[in-house]
């Protein structure tokens, strides 16, 4: 029996508490937690019987580096972490995005490379079972030829005010950007797009995109932030694959549970339930796989991370630009 690291989970909000109750879901243990917020980290780690804690990742390093780490910190500070933890020697699963920009994305890759340390982009869909089996579908040629893929992801207003300085295109989008790459199992090469907003947020509230592949498959993207305020943030989005033989989708616009009450409720059961489960469960298992080598095929490659960083940033130049056409540069690093 092949023994689990122990792990350190970068960030103690919603989403890294979410990594800490799946790890512990799987039996993975959980030995330090690293937060810049002394009352947000002693609080998270007393729940989860965390034994370490720390400000910063620096302090958890010198204290002694963990077998592996999840960085779930905002993703303008993806870079700093990642690439101190990867020269480290610590393998890392970065949360979506991979990085903020496509200038701190590519040096995660070069830190990845560099040390020959595995970083793994955390995107989420493609450990979802009806995500992944539209793709198994897609790959064994049940569709024939895809011509076109098509998703549409709407969020409540809340997004504006809780992510005031955070374009829609890189946190929202990316998933649909990550789905088009992999249904159409080929690189974006052109981008188009274009936002708009509502009276109040300076950010946009609309993010509308078209893209096109390499293989000539063209992905339209409609990302919103237009639902009430009071809407429960439950999943609703939808993405659909045509084929010369045929058409698919995933529809996840009716939540598994609602509870109507004096304050709406729908809990999130597919992709990140609070108790562990779910599609992160999936990810984080693939993930420990990988550091352990039982695992060696990547579900979501290093280099599909860094894409969607790039065909983020195109997105949003071009919708500053009035939607002007942006191509994609096939590398990168160069």
């Amino acid at each position: 029996m092949i023994t689990p690291p122990e792990v350190a989970v970068i960030g103690a909000g919603a989403f890294g508490q979410r990594h800490v109750a799946a790890y512990r879901s799987l039996g993975v243990p959980v030995t330090a937690l690293v937060d810049p917020d002394p009352v947000t980290r002693a609080r998270v780690a007393a729940a989860h019987g965390v034994s370490r804690t720390f400000a910063t990742v620096e302090e958890l390093l010198a204290d002694a580096a963990p077998q592996a780490a999840s960085v779930c910190v905002p993703g303008p500070a993806h870079r700093a972490v990642a690439v101190a933890l990867l020269a480290a020697g610590v393998p890392v699963l970065v949360e979506k995005p991979l990085a903020a920009t496509v200038a701190d994305a590519a040096a995660i890759v070069r830190a990845a490379h560099t040390h020959g340390v595995l970083c793994q982009p955390g995107h989420i869909l493609r450990h979802s079972a009806p995500h992944r089996a539209l793709y198994e579908a897609v790959r064994a040629g049940r569709l024939g030829q895809v011509l076109a893929v098509s998703s549409r992801r709407d969020r409540p207003r809340a997004l504006s005010r809780l992510f005031p300085d955070e374009h829609p295109a890189l946190l929202t989008a990316v998933h649909d950007i990550d789905l088009a790459i992999w249904y159409a199992q080929s690189p974006v090469v052109e981008v188009r797009a274009a936002t708009r907003t509502r009276p109040g947020p300076a950010a946009p509230v609309l993010v509308w995109a078209e893209l096109r592949h390499a293989n000539d498959v063209v992905s339209s993207i409609r990302n919103s932030y237009l639902l009430p305020e009071h809407t429960a943030n439950h999943t609703s989005d939808l993405v659909e694959v045509y084929g010369t033989d045929g058409v698919a989708h995933v529809d996840l616009g009716h939540p598994t549970l609602l509870v109507q009450g004096e304050t709406t409720e729908a809990p999130d059961w597919l992709l990140s339930p609070p108790d562990g489960g779910g599609a992160l469960a999936a990810q984080l298992r693939h993930f420990v796989a990988q550091v352990t080598g039982t695992e060696s095929t990547a579900v979501v490659p290093l280099a599909d991370g860094l894409h969607v960083v790039q065909v983020a940033a195109a997105v949003t130049d071009s919708a500053a630009a009035g939607g002007a056409t942006r191509r994609i540069s096939p590398d990168p690093l160069s």
